[in-house]
């Protein structure tokens, strides 16, 4: 009696062992995939969001699957506390450093920083740019154009949407420059002209804003 006991408990001991180890490896397997399928990157700058956004994008990551990356400038809404989201399915989304330390807590956030060479090269597209509309015979006047002026997404009720940002966006310079480089940066693989004059747009209205200052 006495050895079949012994042998009882020492299956029982092997099977727990055994039950451990498995969940463990299990564990791990999870972890690494969780890692594999998420990334959580902090943006502390809106240079840091704009080339993070380029370099998503160059990997195919989308917002709602439909936008590019660097179609959205999300960093105006949570501004140093934005946290990007990628995910495993190139799909992006976005929320505040504090919601993902809550929500995502076995997921590290991780502290992305331009390179200045991504910088320089924003800065130095959007100067050229600049230089193309008066080389290349663009008019820095506004034209009144509905797809550039007036799409139909620039108004909403009745009221012109940007007049509306203005009035509640604090920073509005750093959410039209995101736009400017947004559109200076996409244009030769994109919409051309259009995105270069979308630009002109939001550089004009942003020297208007601040002449009225």
């Amino acid at each position: 009696m006495f050895n079949s006991l012994r042998k009882f408990l020492n299956k029982w001991k092997y099977n727990q062992w055994n039950y451990e180890e498995r969940m463990g490896i299990e564990e791990i397997i999870m972890s690494s995939k969780e890692d594999e399928q998420m990334k959580l990157y902090h943006t502390g700058t809106q240079d840091d969001y704009n080339a993070l956004m380029i370099e998503l994008e160059e990997e195919g990551y989308k917002w709602n699957e439909v936008e590019k990356a660097t179609e959205n400038n999300a960093w105006d809404v949570f501004k140093d506390n934005t946290v990007v989201i990628k995910e495993c399915d190139a799909d992006l989304g976005f929320s505040s450093k504090g919601y993902c330390e809550r929500i995502y807590i076995d997921t590290p956030i991780q502290k992305y920083k331009a390179k200045q060479d991504k910088v320089v090269k924003c800065h130095e597209d959007a100067a050229n740019a600049m230089k193309a509309f008066s080389s290349g015979g663009v008019s820095m006047k506004n034209e009144n154009t509905d797809n550039v002026n007036n799409p139909a997404h620039y108004t909403a009720g009745g009221i012109e949407t940007l007049d509306y940002i203005k009035a509640k966006v604090k920073d509005y310079p750093s959410y039209v420059a995101g736009n400017i480089l947004k559109y200076v940066s996409r244009y030769e693989h994109k919409n051309g002209i259009e995105d270069l004059k979308k630009a002109q747009f939001y550089l004009n209205d942003l020297i208007e804003w601040m002449e009225s200052e």
